[in-house]
């Protein structure tokens, strides 16, 4: 686990349904999916609807609202050479407005989730602590250990190593999965957090840990946006797969 706008052309996309000979469900994705992909009839196609959902991902993650048909109209009228229907010193207003406006309530949300991120996490690490098979370092970090490695060579933070990793959140909610991606992950402890860093060093190959990272050792107040908060606890199932130890 790692340390850690521009214009976009909205499309409308006419699917025609059939009325007769009626399909399976999976018949009738592939069929949708064989019509989208004719509407995109040049290279410009593909990158506008591309870019324009690219985009709304982008405002979507940063919890920004958009009026898509205001910023079509908007979009469709600078394209054709139309009058705007704001000036330049009305439109760089509105966005700083808007911006500014929007930086509080983030700020204000980022405030509570902080709070709760911390009580949650402090009852979390204190009951878990508790529980049969859990180990506390020094650090805070606890882990506990699924399946025992080789018991030979344990990394240091100079080796590269292969890794197959899940993370979650207290409360369960999956956010990152080398399983799901269906391909592990190569890294050294230098590029990762300091409780995957402190974890891997005691492991050895064929090792799989359930780690227990306390905020402080994991994204502390900065979080990682958008799926992990401020002062976020974080669970991690962790199989060390292979070590490339350096001379």
């Amino acid at each position: 686990m790692k340390k850690n706008k521009g214009a976009a052309v909205l499309m409308s996309i006419a699917v025609c349904m059939a009325a007769c000979n009626p399909q399976s469900p999976s018949e009738e994705k592939a069929a949708a999916a064989q019509e989208s992909q004719q509407d995109f009839k040049t290279l410009e196609d593909r990158y506008s609807y591309a870019y324009g959902a690219n985009l709304a991902e982008q405002f979507r993650a940063e919890g920004i609202a958009m009026n898509v048909d205001l910023m079509a109209a908007a979009m469709q009228a600078v394209f054709a050479g139309s009058e705007k229907r704001m000036s330049a010193g009305e439109i760089a207003a509105t966005i700083q407005l808007y911006q500014e406006a929007h930086a509080k309530q983030k700020e204000a949300e980022w405030a509570v989730a902080t709070e709760e991120n911390k009580r949650a996490g402090e009852i979390f690490l204190r009951e878990n602590a508790g529980k049969e098979g859990v180990i506390v370092t020094k650090s805070g970090l606890q882990y506990k250990v699924i399946a025992k490695g080789s018991g030979g060579y344990t990394p240091t933070v100079e080796d590269d190593v292969k890794v197959h990793y899940r993370g979650r959140l207290i409360d369960g909610a999956e956010f990152d999965s080398t399983y799901s991606r269906g391909e592990p992950y190569s890294t050294n402890a230098k590029a990762l957090i300091e409780g995957w860093a402190e974890a891997l060093q005691l492991m050895s190959e064929g090792a799989k840990w359930e780690l227990y990272v306390p905020a402080n050792l994991a994204y502390g107040e900065a979080g990682s946006p958008p799926y992990v908060g401020p002062d976020a606890v974080l669970i991690f199932e962790v199989e060390l797969l292979e070590v490339d130890k350096r001379q």
